[in-house]
C-alpha cells in the first residue's frame, strides 16, 4: 500500500533561499563528521575487541598448559618420594 498527498504549489516566496539553506548545510555537515567519528570509534573498539580475545585465548593455552605440566610433576614427585620411603624401609641392608 502507498499513501499520496497532494498539496498546495508553492509559490516563489514560499520557496527556500540560500541564506535558509546555509545554516542546513552546516548542521549536515557537522552530523558527518559526527558519523565519521562514530564510525572510526566502532572501527578501533572492534578491532581492540579482537586483539583483548587473542589475548585471552593465549593466556587461557598457557595457563591449561602450566597446570596439566603441574600435574604430571606432582605425580612423578608423588611417585618418586614413594620409591624412596619404600628403599628406606625395605629390610635388605
Amino acid at each position: 500500500s502507498f499513501y499520496i498527498h497532494v498539496g498546495h504549489i508553492p509559490n516563489e516566496h514560499d520557496l527556500a533561499k540560500d541564506e535558509h539553506l546555509d545554516p542546513v548545510n552546516v548542521k549536515i555537515a557537522e552530523l558527518r563528521e559526527a558519523l565519521e567519528s562514530v564510525v572510526a570509534e566502532q572501527k578501533y573498539l572492534k578491532a581492540r575487541d579482537t586483539r583483548h580475545r587473542h589475548t585471552n585465548e593465549s593466556t587461557r593455552k598457557r595457563v591449561i598448559f602450566y597446570t596439566v605440566g603441574e600435574y604430571i610433576f606432582l605425580a612423578a614427585a608423588s611417585g618418586l618420594q614413594v620409591l624412596y620411603i619404600r628403599k628406606l624401609f625395605s629390610k635388605s641392608v
